[in-house]
This record gives structure tokens, C-alpha cells and sequence, in this order.
């Protein structure tokens, strides 16, 4: 009788369902979707795996893009969960990627400071589509690598700007979830049909966002939302 092993996140597994190493790599792999962002020793103890033997599997989830690691050395679903985990509704996340890229390119030229596009997700969370990071030196670090990954947007910008809570000034402004010394202005994506389908934003330090340069941004934000809802209308 093959010997068998149960995973800390996993069915029961034998050697007739296939490589262990195969069972071992999509057990980590579900941990970092069912509970991430996770570090190296979360992951390893969880699962029971050698931290070396985990270490190999992130490396090659990461090398396929199914995880990603960010700057704080957590790791989080990659790029390639982007397309399955938004809502089916509204534009496709593959319009939005391709017409976006120029768009947010300007944005972060003229504002200097790191520009988002994020979608609806499952279940109150929201997927970050696109980033573009600010050229300056101090810039809000806790973001980069945030291409692909799904969080919640529970007193997000992003949720502000997706149920319609938009001031009269066109965009949002709050504090960064992730980091309360970062400032996030938001403004809405539209399709077609006149519905708001993804949220374009910028981000940068507190300490370069009084209220004119905030102003200043917000107009650029609200011309780069508009062109790329442009952009979608003239592709439907």
C-alpha cells in the first residue's frame, strides 16, 4: 500500500494521484490564496514542508506568476489570478491592462507619483490590474508589487469610488489602508453603458500631498479616468 500524507490545506494524497512534489507545490500554493499575504515561515509551518523545500515551491509559483513576493517579503497571488478572480461584469480586465498602459504612464509623468488601476473583485475585495511607480526615492513602497494581487476594499478609495461616493470635486481622497501616511486619490472608469467598471488612482506620501498639490493631482487623475474611459467606449 502507497503511503499516504494529508496536507494542512489539502484532500488526502497517495502516490497514485501523483508526484508528491506536484500535491506539495498546489499545497502552497492554496495556502497563499486561501489566506495571504503570507511569509516564508507562515507558509512552512503551515503546511509542514522544510522551509527549503517551500522556499523551491514559491520560487517556481512565483516564476509562473501564480505568486507573487512583496517588498515586505510576504507572499500573495501573482498575475495569473488576475483575470479569474474579477467580476465578469463590465469591461473585460484584458481591455482595460492593454488601453490603460499609456494612460497611467502620463498620469505618473505629469503627478509624479505612483498611479493604480483596480477592479472589482469577489466577496467586497478588489484586484490592482496595473501600477506604475513614482520615479521619485520615497514613494509608498507598501504598494509596489501590487500588479495582480486581490485584497479587501473595505474602507478603500476603491470602494468609496465603486458604490458611487464621489464628491462634487470628481475624484476621492482618503488615506491609504495599507499605510496611513500615504494619501490615495481615486476616480471612476466608465464603460460603455455608463457604468463604473474600475477605478484609476494615485498615491504618494502625505508629506507631498497638501491640499493644491492634492487638487492639482485630482485633475490630472480625472482627465486620465476620462481618456481611458474613452478608450473603452471607442474599443466596445
Amino acid at each position: 500500500m502507497a503511503a499516504k500524507s494529508t496536507p494542512a490545506s489539502g484532500p488526502e494524497v497517495d502516490a497514485s494521484n501523483g508526484p508528491q512534489a506536484v500535491h506539495r507545490a498546489l499545497e502552497v500554493l492554496t495556502l497563499v490564496v486561501d489566506s495571504g499575504p503570507l511569509t516564508l515561515s507562515d507558509i512552512a509551518r503551515a503546511s509542514g514542508l522544510p522551509t527549503s523545500t517551500t522556499m523551491r515551491m514559491l520560487r517556481a509559483l512565483e516564476t509562473w506568476g501564480y505568486v507573487f513576493r512583496s517588498a515586505d517579503g510576504r507572499y500573495d497571488t501573482g498575475s495569473r489570478f488576475v483575470q479569474s478572480r474579477v467580476s465578469a461584469d463590465g469591461a473585460r480586465p484584458e481591455d482595460l491592462i492593454d488601453l490603460s498602459a499609456a494612460v497611467m504612464q502620463r498620469l505618473t509623468q505629469v503627478t509624479l507619483e505612483s498611479s493604480y488601476l483596480a477592479v472589482a473583485g469577489p466577496a467586497n475585495t478588489c484586484t490592482f490590474l496595473r501600477e506604475v511607480q513614482s520615479p521619485l526615492p520615497i514613494r509608498h513602497v507598501r504598494f509596489d508589487g501590487w500588479e495582480g494581487r486581490t485584497v479587501p476594499m473595505a474602507g478603500s478609495v476603491v470602494e468609496e469610488v465603486l458604490e458611487g461616493r464621489i464628491p462634487e470635486t470628481g475624484f476621492v481622497v482618503n488615506a491609504a489602508v495599507a499605510d496611513p501616511d500615504s494619501v490615495v486619490l481615486g476616480a471612476p472608469v466608465y464603460s460603455v453603458d455608463g457604468a463604473c467598471v474600475a477605478v484609476l488612482e494615485v498615491t504618494g506620501p502625505r508629506f507631498r500631498m497638501p491640499d493644491d498639490v492634492v487638487a492639482a493631482h485630482g485633475e490630472a487623475l480625472k482627465a486620465a479616468a476620462s481618456e481611458l474611459s474613452e478608450l473603452l467606449v471607442r474599443g466596445a
